[in-house]
């Protein structure tokens, strides 16, 4: 091969590195792949017909983080739909919900809500031997992924602990309201899987703020790392905050599918743990600011169903029921 040869071929090399540099750092890309590689099986076009399996009790859907190992990708998304099918069979989960309020004229604030709500679900499945269904890759590399949840079963004292799965979710929401309005919240999700399978743990921590989303995502004790904030897969809307359509609640894709999959199924979680409670404290003292406590605390165990999901705006919606 003569020097000439040599010059195209290492100018070729630089020009495809450069686009792929492109497509994945352009903040301002409009990402097609989940509406044009979606429509081949979706008469609207929006996502693949098979995701409205997630509305099923015999299916769960995962999606792994995006810009990952593929085969790593495959796992941590069968490993987030595997969780996902617990918490829909079986669930058990504690919540305190505080109110304050305050009967002087404070500076910043004359009310204070504190949510916090954590959600515990266990089941026996052989990962090793479940089979993925469907899969689906985006131009973010994310994975999707569709699993049989047929498999995965409820504990009992005759199960063998060596296919145990555990998930533990916590969820917290503060607001303060008065002059100064500020809002906080965060949603955790930890997968604990048997000890001879690879991976051991899974983490994934969502810091919300008035300012954005600060996550965290974990695959044993490695950090997975992705930007935030960019992900476009369908057209810009002018709506972009989180309101109920038809009874759904709705989270920006912005932040990740998973993100927004996530944030979706525990907060209509939280929404469905509202209904019961019992007041245990009123009228403490919590500071100078603050007084008329009112405690809510439950406890309860249940299962729910997801009865519908979309995506619509760069937003997705979902709706559960249990």
């Amino acid at each position: 091969m003569n020097i000439k040869s040599l010059l195209i071929l290492f100018v070729v090399f630089l020009v495809n590195l450069q686009l792929k540099g492109q497509v994945r750092d352009s903040c301002s890309l409009v990402v097609d792949s989940l509406e044009t590689k979606f429509s081949q099986d979706s008469e609207d076009g929006k996502f693949p017909a098979w995701i409205q399996l997630a509305t099923s009790d015999e299916f769960c859907i995962g999606i792994s983080d995006p810009y990952m190992d593929s085969d790593m990708a495959l796992e941590q998304a069968k490993l987030r739909a595997v969780a996902i099918a617990c918490l829909k069979k079986n669930l058990a989960y504690r919540s305190i919900v505080d109110n304050y309020t305050s009967d002087k004229k404070e500076r910043y604030a004359s009310s204070k809500f504190v949510s916090l709500t954590n959600v515990l679900s266990a089941a026996q499945v052989d990962l090793k031997a479940l089979l993925i269904e469907k899969s689906f890759t985006s131009s973010f590399d994310e994975v999707f992924v569709l699993v049989n949840s047929a498999n995965i079963r409820q504990l009992s004292n005759e199960c063998d602990s060596t296919n145990t799965i555990r998930i533990s979710a916590d969820l917290l929401q503060s607001e303060i309201k008065g002059s100064r309005e500020e809002s906080y919240s965060f949603i955790k999700l930890y997968i604990n899987t048997p000890k001879q399978y690879p991976i051991k743990e899974l983490k994934y921590y969502s810091y919300n703020t008035q300012s954005g989303k600060d996550i965290v995502s974990k695959i044993n004790q490695f950090e997975i790392k992705f930007p935030s904030g960019i992900f476009r897969y369908q057209p810009f809307q002018k709506s972009d905050t989180t309101a109920y359509q038809n009874g759904m609640l709705d989270a920006s894709l912005h932040y990740s599918f998973w993100n927004a999959y996530l944030d979706v199924v525990l907060n209509n979680l939280l929404l469905m743990t509202k209904e019961g409670g019992k007041i245990k404290s009123v009228g403490d003292q919590y500071n100078t600011m603050f007084k008329n406590l009112f405690r809510v605390i439950d406890y309860q165990k249940m299962k729910f169903s997801i009865t519908d999901i979309k995506v619509e705006g760069n937003r997705l919606y979902m709706k559960t029921d249990f």
